[in-house]
């Protein structure tokens, strides 16, 4: 039996993957950035959800408790955001 969309595992070239999320970042950077500046948010593309906390690791922990499949794009919450995949 087939897994739903929902479950598939999407592996994304990092261009695209970086694409779906970065206006998803932008519009949190307005939202959230004063406040959680210096955050790093793990968001997942074809949801939308996103993780926010101060460790990585404990941020894609959780990004994978709720979605255990998917790959993720990080960004620290400031001007000069640092971005990482994570898969």
């Amino acid at each position: 039996m087939a897994e739903p969309d929902s479950l598939a595992n999407k592996n994304y070239p990092r261009e695209e993957l970086d694409s779906k999320c970065w206006p998803i970042f932008q519009r949190l950077m307005e939202e959230l950035g004063v406040r959680y500046e210096n955050w790093i948010v793990v968001i997942e593309p074809d949801s939308g959800d996103y993780f926010l906390g101060l460790d990585d690791y404990e941020v894609l922990n959780r990004a994978r408790k709720k979605h255990p499949r998917a790959q993720f794009f990080a960004y620290r919450l400031a001007d000069n955001p640092a971005v990482d995949t994570l898969a």
